[in-house]
């Protein structure tokens, strides 16, 4: 786990990666959104350079959702998912399942999300967050769609919902930026659903969050950045970015005993694996 920037254990790290032949994908980032946006193809350069081959830039509400479908069309390497925050979905229109539908048809658009509930903030009414949710892994059980899941201190809830509305598939999707639940992991691990770790898992104190990646399986595991958010060491504090998804996978590799090479390999056949039949 590299702590500080420039320390020897970075450079050595970074002079790695230079002659690195493998490559990563940050399965969650909000690369349409600022600050990232504005200089969107400096993000993407310093990401190539960082070996990230794919990013998935993530909508959280409709007209947000719009622009990540919109960004996507403009590299190569870039796809979309399009969902409602449970933050948003106090302002969910009537209109707005139409609208989500029609987006999960736009081309590069991998899954429905993120959705789910947030009863940390609770930015929106429970109940309307619930409902919504409800409404969209309905939608997401009609289309075959796989999701991607945010959950803050609403694990109980958030499995029952889940429970009733979304049928256990083989290729569920993702729960987002994992904080080691262990209630959560169970059932997505029974569900089919693969388990996402980010920034967090680098950080000195998240010792048990490193913990629990023995109890996932490898071929379950997937990374993000969650970018702008939640930047890893040796960067927290500062706006996060792609290019910073490899120090999530120094941390797994180092927590796993694979090596930076075996790593990537694995989280590719595993992002193949749910998503393949998609890019």
């Amino acid at each position: 786990m590299i702590a500080k920037k420039n320390s020897p254990e970075h450079t050595a790290f970074l002079d790695k990666l230079t002659a690195f032949e493998g490559f990563f994908t940050d399965s969650h980032a909000h690369l349409h959104m600022s600050p990232l946006v504005e200089e969107a193809d400096a993000v993407m350069e310093r990401a190539a350079q960082h070996k990230i081959k794919r990013i998935v830039t993530i909508g959280i509400d409709i007209e947000d959702s719009k622009n990540a479908v919109g960004f996507a069309g403009r590299y190569d390497n870039v796809y979309a998912s399009v969902g409602v925050h449970p933050h948003d979905t106090v302002g969910f229109p009537e209109n707005g399942m139409e609208s989500l539908r029609e987006l999960l048809k736009a081309p590069k658009v991998l899954a429905l999300g993120e959705i789910g509930l947030d009863f940390f903030y609770d930015h929106s009414p429970r109940e309307t967050q619930e409902k919504c949710f409800a409404s969209f892994l309905g939608l997401a059980n009609e289309t075959g769609t796989p999701v991607i899941i945010h959950n803050r201190d609403s694990t109980a809830r958030l499995i029952e919902i889940m429970k009733a509305e979304l049928p256990a598939r083989e290729k569920n999707g993702i729960i987002h930026c994992f904080s080691g639940d262990t209630d959560l992991m169970r059932f997505a691990l029974d569900n089919g659903f693969y388990i996402s770790y980010a920034g967090v898992v680098t950080f000195p104190k998240s010792d048990e969050l490193r913990r629990s990646l023995a109890f996932v399986p490898k071929e379950r595991l997937l990374i993000e950045t969650d970018a702008p958010y939640l930047a890893p060491s040796p960067y927290r504090g500062r706006t996060n970015e792609p290019a910073y998804t490899v120090y999530t996978a120094e941390t797994i590799a180092a927590e796993t005993g694979m090596t930076l090479e075996e790593t990537a390999e694995l989280l590719e056949n595993n992002f193949q694996s749910l998503f393949g039949d998609r890019l």
